[in-house]
């Protein structure tokens, strides 16, 4: 069997912040074939003429850019550069689904720039959450009650959108998606705030999907090419649905931690495989 050979792209921090993830992927590369090889995003050249190609890579950080950069250098990548464009700019995500699949729940969002953040903005949007354009993890989400100089600092010269706060039971769901199948769905409780993210001390656990959020769920797998990628739902009031983002650089911590024979690594590889020798 001839191997593979793959780059795993990650920035510098995130390569020591998921050390054992490398490891994990190094590991279960190996056993299916694939030969993994770090790559930091600042030892990858601009120009690549010169550099031997892997066969593929992974994009383990948020850089929209440098996926541009190797797809015209003709490298396959999971995830692809349009989804990298679109899942890391949060109003750019509510603006494309909002044009392509209108029937799928949102919250309203509006853009603004970030010379545009005041406190009268604020104070004019009461009920309202703050969340940074490219934020992760669920860093850089602010109520706009909170003070107005932790708002600032936080956002670090970021552009912005406001939502309305949507009311419920203080959970969301987390959807894992390889290609068009659903993995498994994590549902995400938030205990002593808003913020519900796992990596922010939130308890979570397996849901069921229901018929109709599967159905809403898969409609929103129509409209992209995914590799692996975790679509995130608020849930209101009324138990439903409410797509809130999507994370193209998807943490795995908790779907392992809710089910550890996932073997999520495993079907993604063979998800990729399949996709580049066919």
């Amino acid at each position: 069997m001839n191997l593979l050979h793959a780059w795993l792209v990650y920035d510098r921090q995130g390569a020591k912040r998921n050390a054992s993830y490398i490891e994990m992927h190094k590991t279960i590369g190996h056993s299916m074939g694939i030969e993994f090889e770090l790559k930091l995003t600042d030892s990858i050249p601009d120009d690549l003429s010169l550099t031997p190609k892997p066969d593929f890579a992974l994009i383990r950080t948020i850089c929209p850019e440098l996926s541009r950069q190797l797809e015209s250098n003709k490298i396959p990548i999971f995830n692809n550069s349009h989804i990298a464009a679109i899942c890391n700019d949060k109003y750019q995500t509510w603006t494309y689904i909002k044009s392509h699949c209108p029937d799928v729940p949102m919250v309203e969002s509006h853009f603004y720039k970030n010379h545009e953040l005041s406190q009268t903005l604020l104070k004019s949007h009461p009920a309202h959450v703050l969340k940074a354009i490219a934020g992760h993890g669920g860093t850089q989400v602010f109520k706009t009650e909170e003070s107005f100089s932790e708002i600032k600092n936080g956002l670090n010269g970021s552009d912005f959108i406001l939502q309305p706060f949507i009311k419920g039971p203080g959970k969301d769901v987390r959807v894992y998606v390889i290609g068009k199948e659903i993995i498994a769905a994590v549902e995400r409780t938030a205990r002593d705030d808003f913020r519900s993210n796992f990596s922010l001390g939130g308890s979570v656990s397996l849901r069921t999907l229901s018929k109709k959020e599967k159905q809403l769920t898969e409609s929103v797998i129509s409209l992209f090419d995914f590799g692996l990628a975790g679509i995130d739902f608020i849930i209101n009031e009324k138990d439903e649905f409410i797509l809130s983002e999507i994370e193209d650089v998807a943490g795995a911590r908790m779907l392992y931690q809710c089910m550890p024979d996932c073997h999520l690594l495993e079907r993604y590889f063979t998800y990729i495989k399949e996709k580049i020798l066919q």
